[in-house]
């Protein structure tokens, strides 16, 4: 009568455990990893603590000790493990459980996997350094495996969508157009393919388009028809799979960024039920489009309720909607709070995260000045200027080459009644990157205020430069259109302050392109 995987495990901790020579550990460790992995959790014995705990580690759960155990066996095996496939899974399999994503990548490069004899260890090896935060490395990969699936005269559809993948999360332009290229490919790869693949490969599509749409660096006239083959793809991927919550979710997205707000609230609240309610980009996106169409109590209602059910992924996005929907309610000393206690859990994080590789930190010190910016906001909302500048010194320590914390700088300055001062730190923000469109539009705000012999001149070039990156910024219409007028050019001033009236009345708190397109 065979023994059950829980028993198993059992005596293979006991055994384990009683200290047998390091010899006699080697045709367990692996076996003791795999099952500790698989076996439900109730059935693990945490191992007893060490007399000194110095320099000692301690699995604390199941997944922590198959993780141990693997690695062991890694290190302890001969060369025999390289060809080993077994093991090789149970490992990829396990630390990919416990999101240890950069030491997946670096153990399946140690087994001597190849692209044409282990495809899909390789492919795993790639999906590794995505999720490692690694596009770079894995489209390496990824191309290996793309030339590889071309010499037999067929083109891998997954490794094309792990190609898109990772020219999005490069984020750079040439990277989403090189994306935009291999998602068509997919496209086409899947035709013939089930409808699930044709929604994944669709969705993809319509990603990298929206994306592309948004980046203030493409000209005009391209991101617009990047928006409209965006919506196609995402509504072709919908009659693919409609119940699939993030292809409902981007759908919504990129309507909401042309405000169709109806046609995106539909979808909107289409993803959440099929997610049933607990999909955070979705309440997020639902509480920016009520907030849109000017409902900001609902809005508010919507953003308390997803901040209490949010996991901490999407916890920082929620309370920056929050906190702007009480300023937009009159009411910003209600959102300092929650600001504040997520400020203290990310510096909490900051002064416990090891500089080395310093890519965690920082993105943690990227959030804290991210949540000082915030509060610099809610603060200027209270007319409180010390408070908020003290709030953007505090976010250029966290990051000096920041063009958000110059532009907030710029902002207070001007609130103090120092236009000199706002216009430098503004000018400094553009240095940074030239294509930061509230910088633009607030100078141009700033030089027709100031007034001087060719300061409509410039406000003129630099609002019109603004609004050619976010052409939805109602504010910088408004003031375009008092240029215009100050010019003697009535036409054009009422054009603008028309185009002005009609996207105040549809804009929400945020920017609906802050909000994350899924992949």
């Amino acid at each position: 009568m065979s023994s059950s995987p829980e028993s198993n495990l059992k005596a293979l901790e006991v055994q384990l455990r009683q200290g047998s020579p390091r010899s006699e550990h080697r045709p367990h460790l692996g076996r003791l990893g795999a099952l500790l992995a698989y076996c439900p959790s109730s059935q693990y014995t945490a191992p007893p603590p060490p007399e000194s705990t110095d320099n000692v580690y301690v699995p604390c759960n199941s997944l922590e000790e198959a993780v141990l155990c693997l690695l062991l066996t890694t290190q302890d095996r001969n060369e025999e493990f390289a060809t080993e496939r077994e093991l090789c899974w149970h490992l990829c399999i396990t630390l990919g459980l416990a999101k240890q994503h950069e030491r997946l990548a670096h153990a399946l490069s140690q087994t001597g996997i190849n692209e044409k004899n282990q495809p899909s260890e390789y492919r795993a090896k790639a999906q590794a350094l995505l999720a490692a935060g690694q596009p770079a490395k894995a489209s390496l990969c990824l191309r290996v495996l793309l030339e590889s699936s071309l010499e037999a005269h067929k083109q891998d559809a997954l490794v094309l969508l792990f190609l898109v993948k990772a020219g999005f999360q490069t984020g750079s332009i040439s990277s989403l157009q090189t994306a935009l290229t291999h998602a068509r490919q997919a496209v086409q790869a899947v035709k013939s393919k089930a409808p699930i693949g044709q929604g994944r490969a669709n969705m993809a599509l319509g990603v990298v388009l929206g994306q592309l749409a948004s980046m203030p660096g493409v000209p005009q006239r391209d991101r617009a028809d990047y928006h409209d083959e965006a919506v196609l793809a995402l509504q072709q991927a919908v009659a693919c799979d409609p119940m699939d919550v993030n292809i409902l979710y981007n759908l919504a997205l990129v309507q909401a960024e042309a405000r169709q707000l109806a046609a995106a609230e539909t979808n909107c609240k289409a993803a959440l039920k099929a997610s049933g309610g607990v999909h955070p980009p979705s309440w997020a996106l639902l509480a920016l489009l009520l907030s849109a169409r000017q409902q900001t109590p609902a809005a508010l209602a919507v953003a308390t309720a997803a901040v209490q059910e949010a996991g901490p992924a999407y916890e920082r996005l929620l309370l920056k909607i929050k906190a702007r929907l009480h300023v937009a309610d009159g009411a910003a000393a209600e959102g300092l709070q929650s600001l504040a206690h997520l400020m203290a859990r990310v510096q909490r994080a900051a002064a416990h995260t090891p500089p080395q590789g310093c890519t965690p930190l920082q993105t943690l010190r990227a959030h804290e000045s991210d949540l000082w910016l915030e509060l610099a906001r809610s603060f200027l909302a209270l007319q409180q200027i010390g408070d908020a500048e003290y709030c953007v010194q505090q976010a250029k320590s966290c990051t000096p080459c920041s063009p958000a914390a110059h532009h907030m700088e710029g902002r207070v300055l001007q609130e103090d009644g120092n236009l000199e001062a706002a216009i430098r730190s503004l000018q400094m923000a553009l240095s940074i990157d030239v294509h930061y469109a509230k910088a633009s539009l607030l100078l141009g705000v700033l030089y027709r205020q100031r007034g001087r012999p060719h300061d409509l001149t410039l406000a003129q070039g630099y609002l019109s430069d603004g609004l050619s990156y976010e052409p939805g910024r109602h504010v910088g219409w408004y003031n375009l259109g008092l240029v215009y007028k100050a010019q003697h050019r009535p036409e054009e001033a009422e054009r603008c302050l028309r185009v002005s009236v009609g996207l105040s009345r549809t804009a929400p708190v945020m920017s609906f392109s802050k909000l994350p397109r899924i992949m």
